[in-house]
């Protein structure tokens, strides 16, 4: 089990290309593209959640809100939103950088 101790210190020492891959692991996480298991999906929900300063250099402020609606009340039309929005922060990212990401947060946690 991760200590939420831990993931606040993590989450608050992001740069910003790490708060990037937050955000967007929490948009495949929202649209059930995510193919983690239910453990890890809630450790980096977590680790969003946890993220003081949200502001990011690639999405605006509606991403927030996006993520928010499509936890707690999703449709199609938002499952398409986020679709489009991930699958741009992915080009950006690339899959190496991402799963180095994901490692990093899981090697800190130990």
């Amino acid at each position: 089990m991760y200590s939420l101790d831990k993931i606040d210190t993590i989450a608050n020492n992001l740069d910003d290309f790490e708060k990037f891959c937050a955000i967007t692991v929490a948009l495949k996480i929202s649209d059930d593209s995510c193919k983690m298991d239910e453990y890890e999906k809630s450790v980096f929900m977590a680790l969003y959640n946890a993220i003081s300063d949200k502001s990011s250099t690639f999405f605006d402020e509606a991403v927030f809100e996006l993520i928010s609606t499509a936890l707690n009340n999703p449709t199609a039309k938002i499952y398409s939103d986020i679709k489009t929005l991930r699958e741009e922060a992915m080009e950006t990212i690339t899959r190496p950088k991402m799963k180095a990401f994901k490692a990093g947060v899981r090697a800190k946690l130990i």
